[in-house]
């Protein structure tokens, strides 16, 4: 499969051994799979004794790096224009006052979901950012970034040494499959979720009250950090702690899901004929998704609308080497099973929407699991040399970069095509018919139409 996925990139749409090779998803995933069973067969397991022990000014050293690094890697997206749901959830937190804020904790959401602290952060934003856009993305870069140290920080919780703790938090800073939830403004309510499930995490072993006070506002961003129990749950086992302190948690999120049933009358979310999707979910789409396009997102996060140019095709065959090479290696301490349940666990909930699309489409729903693949790449880097260790990052981090900026321009593509789109008909110069749903994987003007028109037609405020 690497054979297979590397000549795809070097030689373009083809014919390999056999395999037609168009979009090259499925040998993607394949082959992170096989990666993925390999790294796990080579860990040794519980390291964390090393993280107890760890210079806490060295551990915040490495944080400031990775987020200094996150800003940069999405500092194009500052210049990015709104998108589909962003005009529908901007358009509300501009028009939000303060006698909304009872009916927002007692009412439930009209989209089928039931997300208020989410709400209360947008309108926060509106209320200095108004209809600006550089102003709305730079809460989502500083979101991002703060997540990224928050990874960085749970890497090394869990024992990883501080080059793979460095890569774990920077590769989740760059990741290819987030631009959904950190350029689209209606990803606020992923990264809320997964900031408040970091620091609940990370406060578990200290305070079982500075926990809880992050999980309660982690299940009411988004419907993802309902898993939060089974992840401190594993964090427990893993820690060799006793599983009943995790009872608060599993206590509170019950409490939250019964309050959330009982605004709904049932369970709420998306629906297929009148029936909930959750139920819809299939096993030969679920198998799908879980055995090989959920890799195919992770490895190799690539926007395949457009083909990738000449320096991250060779990039990418510098890395589909440098996995292989990692799987070659003898055994190492690591934590990579943490990091690999901890994945399975956070794709629950979102696992009946997703379908690891070729163009990226849906990535956001990654943006909590990719948290866990991060940790698990990083936790491989342990044993390495201190040459080799740098040399197998730089390469990782490169070819990621790389695919980010690369999945960047269809945004910053699709944004402009919206902006002139909604300029046009607001002028009278377009039809109100001529207006693109998807562009390139990227949420256009799927929604929100009337409201860009609407943004369009008077100043920014």
């Amino acid at each position: 499969m690497g054979t297979v996925v590397a000549a795809r990139f070097l030689m373009g749409p083809t014919v390999v051994g056999g395999f037609s090779v168009t979009t090259p998803a499925n040998p993607e995933g394949f082959l992170g799979l096989g990666i993925t069973i390999l790294l796990l067969w080579h860990s040794g397991g519980r390291v964390l004794t090393r993280a107890i022990h760890s210079d806490g000014r060295a551990e915040w050293a490495l944080a400031a790096t990775v987020a200094v690094l996150a800003m940069a890697a999405f500092s194009p997206g500052l210049t990015f224009y709104f998108l589909s749901d962003d005009f529908i959830l901007i358009k509300m937190a501009t028009q939000w006052d303060s006698a909304r804020l009872v009916p927002l904790f007692t009412s439930p959401g009209g989209d089928g979901f039931f997300r208020p602290f989410g709400y209360l952060s947008l309108a926060f934003t509106a209320s200095w950012a108004g209809s600006t856009p550089w102003l709305w993305h730079i809460p989502a870069l500083a979101a991002n970034a703060l997540n990224a140290t928050l990874v960085t920080l749970l890497a090394r919780r869990l024992g990883v040494g501080r080059l793979g703790a460095l890569v774990a938090g920077a590769l989740f800073a760059v990741h290819g499959t987030h631009p959904e939830a950190v350029v689209w403004i209606a990803g606020r309510f992923d990264m809320l979720a997964t900031v408040f499930s970091l620091g609940c995490l990370l406060l578990f072993r200290r305070s079982t009250w500075g926990a809880l006070l992050c999980c309660l506002p982690a299940l009411l961003s988004k419907e993802s950090a309902y898993v939060l129990p089974a992840l401190l749950t594993l964090l427990a086992v893993y820690e060799r702690r006793a599983p009943r302190e995790t009872l608060p948690f599993w206590g509170l999120a019950t409490a939250a899901f019964a309050y959330r049933w009982f605004l709904f009358g049932g369970i709420g979310g998306y629906t297929i004929a009148g029936r909930p999707q959750f139920f819809a979910l299939g096993l030969a789409s679920t198998l799908k998704a879980l055995f090989v396009r959920l890799w195919t997102s992770l490895y190799f996060p690539l926007n395949w609308s457009v083909e990738p140019g000449w320096v991250l095709m060779l990039l990418a065959v510098a890395y589909i080497g440098t996995l292989l090479w990692l799987t070659s290696r003898p055994r190492y301490n690591g934590p990579a099973w943490v990091g690999f349940a901890g994945l399975l666990i956070s794709m629950l909930p979102a696992l009946h929407l997703f379908n690891g699309a070729p163009d990226l489409a849906g990535g956001r729903l990654l943006y909590l699991p990719s948290v866990w693949f991060c940790v698990m790449l990083g936790s491989s880097m342990e044993g390495l040399g201190k040459r080799a260790g740098m040399i197998v990052a730089a390469i990782v981090l490169a070819f990621h970069f790389t695919a980010l900026w690369h999945n960047l321009d269809r945004w910053e593509n699709a944004s402009e095509r919206v902006r002139i789109t909604c300029e046009g008909v607001a002028r009278g110069a377009i039809v109100a018919e001529e207006h693109p749903g998807y562009i390139q994987g990227v949420p256009g003007l799927a929604n929100g139409f009337a409201e860009c028109v609407e943004l369009a037609s008077r100043p920014l405020q």
